[in-house]
């Protein structure tokens, strides 16, 4: 086991985008590592730090926001695992009528005004803080993933699940070169939501589950296995 990628390294750096609460990952890390720490920094393009190379300043992993319509593989220069899709807001000044419902369509916004669309993948933190602002004056609505509305809470500002627009997704990525490092595979592991009872190599494999079909059909040849084995019996004591 070499120095990049066994125990001996002893932490792990996590960049995340706004809108992410690595809290609950960080807790199962420390409980299943103590020996490691691990440190975790928002960031709002954690993929300009990456580290490279197992030692390097910067992150080891990064939680990134991308279009829920990218494709699965993983995009140029990074190992990225697909996590969820967010679900998305509309925020509105605190007195506005959207405040009276709890969720809504784009279409029962109609005639309403927008500001210009800003993009939560690619816009900095202190433009979307801008943008918010321009909606806390009530200049206009504007879209975002509901998790990064929430983590600007804001009193003046009301934000409410939409349907029918572009969402975003959720994704856990890594360098390239450091494929195979064991403290990564770990933690992604751990947001994946592997426990840590579960296995990774060696031992007995896992029992094949069997559908309702293959249940019936096993079902039905031990009984007929039975019946043989009654009547094989029957015809023993009858000689």
């Amino acid at each position: 086991m070499n120095e990049d990628t066994g125990p001996d390294r002893r932490s792990l750096a996590i960049g995340y985008v706004p809108g992410v609460q690595p809290d609950k990952w960080l807790t199962r890390w420390r409980e299943r590592n103590p020996e490691v720490p691990i440190s975790a920094r928002r960031s709002g393009d954690p993929r300009s730090a990456l580290a490279r190379v197992a030692g390097d300043v910067g992150f080891d992993v990064i939680f990134l926001r991308e279009p829920d319509a990218a494709p699965r593989s993983s995009p140029p220069g990074l190992l990225r695992v697909p996590l969820y899709t967010e679900t998305m807001a509309v925020l509105a000044e605190k007195d506005h009528e959207l405040a009276a419902f709890d969720t809504v369509a784009v279409a029962d916004l109609e005639g309403e005004q927008w500001l210009d669309p800003v993009d939560a993948i690619a816009a900095t933190p202190d433009e979307v803080s801008a943008a918010v602002d321009l909606v806390a004056a009530g200049v206009g609505l504007l879209v975002l993933p509901l998790p990064y509305a929430r983590s600007l809470s804001r009193r003046d500002v009301v934000v409410r699940p939409i349907d029918g627009v572009p969402a975003t997704r959720m994704g856990v990525a890594w360098s390239p070169r450091r494929e195979g490092d064991e403290l990564i595979d770990e933690f992604v592991g751990i947001v994946r939501g592997r426990t840590a009872a579960t296995t990774r190599g060696g031992g007995e494999p896992p029992r094949q589950k069997l559908n309702a079909k293959q249940k019936t059909a096993a079902k039905a040849a031990r009984a007929r296995a039975e019946r043989g084995s009654t009547s094989a019996g029957r015809g023993k004591r009858r000689r």
